[in-house]
C-alpha cells in the first residue's frame, strides 16, 4: 500500500483501494521499482478480498460523441459504471493483517519458492 504507512491502524475490513494483492515477489519487486513505494509504504498479508469497483474518466451524454468531465472511483453496482473508462480496479478488503514486507519475503525464501 502506497498510503498511509505512518498509521497502519487506519484500516479495517471493508476499505477499498486501487493498490491489488499481489504475491511477495512481486511486492518486493515493486518496492524496489517505485520511487513513492521506496519512500514509505505498508504491506498487509491479504486473505480475503473481492473485486468492489473501478477508478477512471467520467463520461457523460455530450452531442455525437460522449464528454469527459473528470475522474473517480465508481463502484460496479453504481449507473455510472457505463459512462467511466476504466484505469484501475478497486478492490475490498475484508481480512486482512499489517505485516513486515522484509519478514515475509525472508519466510518466502526460506519455504524454496
Amino acid at each position: 500500500m502506497g498510503e498511509d504507512a505512518d498509521d497502519p491502524g487506519r484500516w479495517k475490513p471493508g476499505d477499498v483501494t486501487t493498490h491489488p494483492p499481489l504475491c511477495v515477489p512481486c511486492a518486493v519487486a515493486s518496492v524496489e521499482a517505485c520511487p513513492h513505494l521506496r519512500k514509505q509504504y505498508l504491506a498487509l498479508r491479504v486473505r480475503r478480498f473481492a473485486p468492489a469497483g473501478v477508478h477512471g474518466a467520467l463520461y457523460r451524454p455530450g452531442g455525437p460523441i460522449p464528454v469527459a468531465y473528470g475522474a473517480d472511483g465508481v463502484p460496479f453496482e453504481s449507473w455510472q459504471i457505463r459512462w467511466v473508462l476504466a484505469g484501475q480496479l478497486i478492490m475490498e478488503f475484508h481480512e486482512f493483517t499489517v505485516v513486515d514486507l522484509d519478514t515475509e519475503h525472508a519466510a518466502y525464501l526460506a519455504n524454496g519458492r
